[in-house]
């Protein structure tokens, strides 16, 4: 599921979804998955302790019950990741990673071989009163605790 989210108010199932096949030894379901799980490596087999029946709206019971929507996975395909700031680093060993906070709201560990090129990083060192990089304090800092 997307990184960011509250895992509490993740959906807990999301679906539904054909059974293309039942492996009743082991008590797993295949099933079709829509692409956008595939590229996420999500497995189609599932046990079926993982698995719910699908209960579809009853129209004439609950009129104006609207249809379940799909779950938003990620965003769009078109939306490009920007690098809005780098908010602290860490050093492993010699190698040394940045806290890149992205423009959608992610934030990773890069490794300097990543943001080398940044304005973000020319932006971290200035506020680190820093010229290089490797003049980095070998202690774990976050730029978030100063002001902007």
């Amino acid at each position: 599921m997307p990184k960011g989210r509250a895992s509490k108010l993740v959906l807990k199932y999301v679906g539904p979804y054909k059974i293309m096949k039942a492996i009743p030894s082991t008590s797993n379901y295949e099933l079709e998955l829509p692409m956008e799980l595939i590229k996420r490596r999500i497995h189609n087999r599932f046990h079926m302790s993982l698995l719910r029946p699908h209960n579809s709206n009853n129209d004439v019971l609950f009129p104006s019950r609207r249809k379940a929507q799909l779950y938003d996975f990620s965003p769009p395909d078109e939306s490009e990741w920007y690098v809005d700031k780098i908010v602290g680093h860490h050093w492993k060993g010699r190698n040394i990673e940045f806290l890149v906070k992205w423009n959608l709201g992610d934030s990773t560990w890069e490794p300097e071989s990543n943001c080398n090129e940044l304005e973000a990083l020319d932006n971290y060192l200035t506020l680190s009163d820093i010229k290089r990089w490797w003049d980095l304090p070998k202690r774990v800092t976050m730029m978030s605790q100063r002001k902007w």
